[in-house]
């Protein structure tokens, strides 16, 4: 297996002003990323650039100078930009259909994406997460959708609630499902129901 290559140490910090049109961007995939790093290979020419957001179909790239150079668009001297652009065709294999994608922007300088460490994963946004949970719905088969239905209607009854455990227990075991459920989404979404009405009633018992 062959060694990634580093990415590029640049970073820089959303302006107030750049954070409000991204939150009005439609459509939003991920949850804003406050301190951006450069998602270039280490030692590229040219400036610096970070996804800020994709929206929909568009991608929105925060494109920044090093040091105290200038950027020139429509005729105006800046120091950075949102640019919206096309994302990089290119694929690990040489195959669109297989292989990892690119997951920078068309005609970038220095190394693909995938032949440089990670720059760590972005939090999807709510609407994304909601697409995401529908989508492993659809790809359960009849039995799975069935065990979930069930546990969903489990819990939308209410009861009465048992003495089963202490209140220190019942801490430890809403930790725990937490954690465990995290790379589950469909059993998170269970579990953090659970884990909202434990802490509810913990939080009665303390008051």
């Amino acid at each position: 297996m062959s060694e990634t290559l580093p990415l590029c140490d640049a970073r820089t910090d959303l302006k107030p002003i750049e954070t409000l049109f991204l939150h009005q961007l439609p459509e939003p995939s991920h949850e804003l990323v406050e301190s951006s790093r450069c998602e270039l290979q280490r030692k590229h020419a040219g400036v610096h650039i970070s996804l800020a957001q994709a929206s929909g179909p568009d991608s929105w790239w925060l494109v920044w100078a090093p040091g105290n150079a200038q950027l020139t668009a429509r005729g105006q001297n800046m120091d950075r930009r949102l640019h919206k652009m096309d994302d990089c065709p290119a694929t690990q294999d040489g195959d669109p259909d297989g292989g990892d994608e690119c997951l920078l922007p068309a005609r970038h300088a220095g190394a693909h994406s995938f032949e440089m460490e990670s720059s760590g994963p972005r939090v999807p946004s709510a609407a994304a997460r909601k697409k995401m949970l529908h989508a492993l719905r659809e790809s359960l088969d009849e039995d799975e959708r069935t065990e979930l239905e069930e546990m969903e209607s489990l819990l939308a009854s209410e009861g009465d609630p048992l003495p089963l455990i202490t209140q220190s227990e019942a801490l430890v075991v809403t930790t725990l499902l937490g954690q465990v459920a995290h790379d589950d989404w469909l059993m998170e979404d269970l579990v953090l129901r659970i884990v909202e009405r434990m802490d509810t009633r913990l939080q009665s018992l303390a008051h």
